[in-house]
Formats: structure tokens, C-alpha cells, sequence
């Protein structure tokens, strides 16, 4: 892998990895107000 090829990747992978981690953050969010809507 060479350094063009790095540099032209890195936005997106880092793009990638962002919306993965916004995902897996609303996902915990929802199960833990689901969570809290079943004990009322």
C-alpha cells in the first residue's frame, strides 16, 4: 500500500468508521430507553 493510495483511503475509512461508531451509540441509546419504557 503506498502512500497515494493512503492518502486517498483515509477520509472515507475515516468516514466509514464515524458512522459505524454513530450507529452502534443511537442502537445502545434506544435499547436503554426502550429498557426504561417496559418498567413504567
Amino acid at each position: 500500500m503506498d502512500l497515494y493510495t493512503f492518502e486517498t483511503l483515509w477520509p472515507s475509512l475515516l468516514g466509514v468508521a464515524a458512522m459505524a461508531g454513530a450507529m452502534i451509540w443511537a442502537f445502545i441509546k434506544i435499547r436503554k430507553l426502550m429498557n426504561e419504557d417496559v418498567r413504567k
